[in-house]
């Protein structure tokens, strides 16, 4: 991972919110928007699978974003590594430590 800092590339994905049944709106994920951030640093962090009842993996990432990134919501999903990723959580907005400091995000893959 060192030698990634700083270098990879994800896409943040945005879905509109649209009319769903009974008067409730819902996120499109079909006409999504893209936006692809250059200059970030994210890895695993860790992966759980359960084997009860039925197969399931759960696993997070953690994705520091370049201090002048498009700001993250909690209702945003995220590509990376071939895979979509949902926002675990607001993400936390570190630009107060430092010139360098973006923002924190918490990834959450759940399969199966």
């Amino acid at each position: 991972m060192p030698g990634n800092i700083g270098r990879q590339t994800v896409t943040l994905l945005d879905a509109p919110l649209v009319a769903g049944d009974y008067n409730v709106e819902i996120r499109d994920w079909a006409h999504a928007t893209e936006t692809v951030v250059y200059g970030c640093t994210i890895d695993y962090a860790a992966t759980t699978e359960s084997k009860a009842a039925g197969d399931q993996t759960i696993t997070t990432a953690e994705l520091f974003m370049p201090r002048r990134a498009p700001r993250v919501s909690e209702w945003q999903r995220v590509r990376w590594d071939g895979r979509v990723w949902e926002v675990d959580g607001v993400p936390d907005d570190t630009q107060q430590s430092g010139r360098l400091s973006g923002q924190a995000v918490r990834l959450l893959e759940v399969a199966g």
